[in-house]
């Protein structure tokens, strides 16, 4: 009678060794691919955005306006007198939930979740400001200065929302909460995610457009309503990378940075200590959404995929210097690229031009 073998422990070891390695081989692979999937279905969002966009300058010839009304300006600053004059227009713009971009090209988007990426580690900070029946400025200015950020309705919390869009949040100030968080976390249930931004410019003429496929109207950034330069676009995590997800990077656990702990998180997040003129810096604390690189949009309505480094090489700004807080470097640099063969011309000077505007070449 015969009796029957069976593996030895060697052949067992080896059989989970070959397991082991192929699974070591195919799981990069897979995961390249699932991100290829999430890149394209961005990339149709942001498509979707500029074509938007672009049905939006047919109707109004222009971007979307700046606040205009003098008595918000002198109100705001009023309240905020350390506010730099030039600024005031664009802060208080911010604050209007009704001049949000989504908002305004709501009429020609019926799909808010466009407005999502889902290899986003970040989403903009926001409130819901309800007037009320009253004036959307006369709500705010019931409010302890102070307090704006902590409902997501101040300028650089990243404004406030119209009821309807904050989900469980129909009013920040009643409720004395945010709708989205900083960095995109503790997001009430319902509440509308922004991971994609459209150009910080407003009232832009499409005369002044020379050539709609180089000028661009949106892109991904997940920590600004309004996407303002180049890195914004590149790299648009940067901002908000610690905390925002729960192994989003090393150290930060899920929640938000550990200042006192993480050796590492004691000069990130929006502290402007990390030195991202450095290109190994901006790849490893700040790597960009999609396999090096992102998807931005065009005036013409097309959209497609850049990488990271390409972007900041057709900006007008120089790229090697210190990113941060949207302030740009040396007029001079400024001007001896804006010279340079495919570059748009854009952002009014050189110099923290935070409502600017650029475009970039047809190629990436």
């Amino acid at each position: 009678m015969s009796r029957q073998r069976g593996f030895t422990l060697i052949e067992l070891l080896v059989v989970i060794a070959i397991i082991a390695i192929l699974a070591g081989m195919l799981f990069p692979v897979f995961a390249r691919a699932r991100e290829a999937a999430r890149k394209i279905q961005c990339l149709s969002n942001v498509k979707n955005i500029a074509m938007a966009i672009q049905m939006y300058l047919t109707d109004y010839e222009a971007l979307w306006p700046y606040e205009h009304r003098q008595e918000v300006m002198d109100g705001f600053h009023e309240l905020r007198p350390c506010a730099w004059s030039g600024g005031i227009q664009g802060r208080v713009t911010n604050m209007n939930p009704y001049l949000k971009s989504p908002a305004i090209l709501e009429e020609y988007i019926k799909n808010r979740d466009v407005w999502r990426c889902p290899s986003s580690r970040t989403a903009t900070h926001y409130g819901i400001l309800n007037p009320l029946g009253g004036d959307w400025w006369a709500r705010v200015a019931e409010v302890p200065v102070d307090r704006w950020g902590c409902f997501g309705i101040g300028a650089c919390a990243g404004g406030p929302f119209p009821p309807g869009w904050g989900g469980g949040i129909t009013d920040s100030i009643a409720q004395c909460t945010s709708a989205v968080g900083g960095a995109g976390t503790d997001a009430s249930i319902g509440a509308f995610i922004q991971q994609i931004a459209a150009t910080a410019l407003r009232e832009t003429k499409t005369s002044q457009m020379t050539d709609p496929a180089r000028w661009f109207v949106v892109g991904e950034t997940g920590n600004y309503p309004e996407a303002a330069s180049p890195f914004d676009l590149a790299y648009g995590d940067w901002m908000g990378y610690c905390g925002a997800t729960a192994g989003s990077i090393e150290c930060c656990g899920g929640s938000w940075v550990d200042w006192d702990n993480c050796s590492f998180s004691r000069d990130c997040g929006a502290d402007p200590h990390m030195d991202f003129s450095n290109l190994e810096t901006r790849k490893q604390y700040s790597p960009p959404r999609h396999m090096g690189g992102a998807n931005i949009g065009f005036a013409d309505g097309h959209a497609q995929w850049w990488s990271a480094e390409a972007i900041l090489n057709a900006s007008p700004d120089d790229p090697s210097r210190h990113w941060v807080f949207c302030c740009y470097g040396d007029p001079a640099v400024w001007d001896a690229r804006q010279k340079r063969e495919n570059l748009l011309l854009g952002f009014a000077n050189g110099i923290c031009n935070f409502w600017g505007d650029f475009g970039l070449p047809k190629g990436p």
